[in-house]
């Protein structure tokens, strides 16, 4: 019995989801279900993840999704959002416009219960090591589904990139990425009684540490290919 209210509540969340996502979507026409599909789903085919390096740069090739591990162990750095653990990304060649998508992975809270997620930002740096404004990964989307791995999908443009730095900010570290998976209702039976649920959220901590996989592709234009 339990499993199957955990089933049909992971249900809820999906169509609920593409309602939530309506406001950032809408405006193009297009519901969640079928933005993740196009950019994350069969509607957009994609190598197999792999594995970056444990340490060091990462050799990203354009197109190829790849999983990125920011561990205790990752170097540090001030950034202009603050002092983060980071990764850098290197791509094969300067590109005028990309489009970055962001698959946040929930991993298990070591310091208590239920899932964490990292709250991830973008730095361009330039030739010489400048650091540029940050990215932020945003809106961040909530997929939730039975029997797969909680994540947070986004997806950013950048131009005139060749090296960007996969980081965080130490002001997200004891806040939380939280959603309404389902809001409370309240309606009449024909019994003349009321039906009535309450509002399902979901909460996930934001962590310094993560994994997110990423996958960069070249664009021709600025703001395109998100």
């Amino acid at each position: 019995m339990i499993r199957f209210r955990m089933l049909v509540l992971a249900a809820l969340a999906v169509v609920a989801t593409d309602a939530l996502a309506t406001g950032p979507l809408g405006f193009i026409g297009e519901t969640f279900s079928e933005w993740k599909e196009r950019l994350f789903g069969k509607g957009h085919p994609a190598p197999a993840v792999v594995e970056a390096p444990a340490a060091g740069e990462i050799k990203l090739p354009t197109g190829q999704p790849m999983r990125v591990h920011i561990r205790d162990d990752a170097p540090q750095r001030d950034f202009p959002k603050g002092t983060s653990r980071y990764r850098l990304i290197e791509l094969p060649e300067h590109l005028d416009h990309a489009a970055v998508r962001l698959q946040v992975l929930a991993l298990r809270n070591p310091e208590g219960r239920g899932k964490v997620v990292l709250k991830p930002l973008l730095y361009v740096l330039g030739d010489d090591g400048t650091v540029r404004a940050p990215v932020e990964a945003k809106p961040l989307n909530l997929d939730i589904r039975p029997f797969r791995r909680t994540r947070l999908l986004a997806c950013v443009t950048l131009d005139q990139v060749r090296r960007f730095a996969l980081a965080t900010t130490p002001d997200a570290i004891g806040k939380s990425y939280e959603t309404e998976l389902r809001e409370a209702v309240k309606a009449p039976t024909k019994g003349g009684f009321y039906y009535a649920t309450d509002a399902v959220k979901t909460r996930l901590p934001f962590a310094a540490t993560g994994e997110v996989i990423l996958e960069v592709t070249p664009e021709d234009e600025a703001g395109k290919g998100c």
